[in-house]
């Protein structure tokens, strides 16, 4: 049992390294919050979760994360931010999201109305457009093996932030997760 907790936590805290928007490095002095809106089908309502940087000077920085839910335990058992992209995996979406971290690489240089071949899948670039009031590329992946899902994927373009504004899931043109950035505050 405790060896399924260790290498779930590495995952998870893989996961949420690979598909970061924004470096540490990238936020400025001050307080630079962003709150997302977790929500599955799987849940019975949704997670608020809250992320907060603090630059400081000399290249210190301070993080806290807040998360705020309601559910049954066996709902709550993957809890927030790290987790959501395995949450993903848990919904039943069965989505590789690392296709997304070539895209997410390069998300300065994709252009609306192109299509790109990406590992697993192809991409659409399909709009630039706010969301929290960050410009983001949005488009659409879809896995080769999976023509029944779809991937909506938001690009953070103007504001570091730490994950994707925008990640939800579609099975058969249902929602089934959806991950939002519904607040963002610079300092």
């Amino acid at each position: 049992m405790r060896k399924g907790w260790i290498a779930w936590l590495l995952v998870l805290s893989w996961v949420g390294t690979a598909l970061a928007q924004g470096a540490l490095e990238d936020f400025p002095l001050g307080l630079t919050s962003m709150t997302w809106e977790i929500a599955s089908r799987d849940l019975s309502s949704p997670q608020e979760l809250t992320l907060r940087v603090e630059g400081k000077p000399g290249g210190q920085y301070r993080i806290e994360l807040v998360l705020a839910a309601e559910g049954t335990a066996a709902e709550l058992g993957t809890l927030g931010f790290l987790g959501s992209a395995l949450f993903v995996q848990a919904s039943g979406a069965q989505v590789d999201l690392t296709s997304l971290l070539v895209l997410s690489r390069r998300r300065e240089s994709l252009q609306v109305g192109q299509s790109y071949v990406v590992p697993g899948g192809t991409f659409v670039a399909r709009e630039r457009t706010a969301i929290a009031g960050v410009v983001s590329l949005v488009g659409e992946f879809r896995a080769a093996d999976r023509a029944a899902t779809v991937v909506e994927v938001g690009f953070a373009l103007s504001d570091p932030v730490y994950f994707l504004p925008l990640l939800r899931v579609r099975e058969e043109g249902k929602v089934i997760f959806e991950m939002v950035l519904i607040g963002y505050r610079r300092p």
